[in-house]
């Protein structure tokens, strides 16, 4: 059973790593990011704009729209 389970864990970390770097790759075609949340405002962090050119949203905006996209496609 622990390796079924060591097993699925290990894909699942695979396809997070996979869907963030098509994220990364998306988002370098969409140009700059910018510096303020288009959802909320606050200010989007340098950190996260250098590491997700192209960033439109905040990390907490960000987490509710996955969130909701999740249910929606269930």
């Amino acid at each position: 059973m622990a390796d079924e389970l060591d097993l699925l864990q290990e894909q699942e970390e695979l396809l997070n790593q996979l869907h963030i770097q098509a994220a990364r790759q998306r988002s370098c075609l969409q140009g700059v990011s910018l510096t303020r949340c288009e959802c909320c405002g606050n200010a989007i962090p340098a950190g996260r704009q250098q590491a997700i050119p192209g960033v439109r949203t905040c990390t907490e905006c960000q987490r509710v729209l996955e969130i909701r996209k999740k249910q929606y496609l269930r």
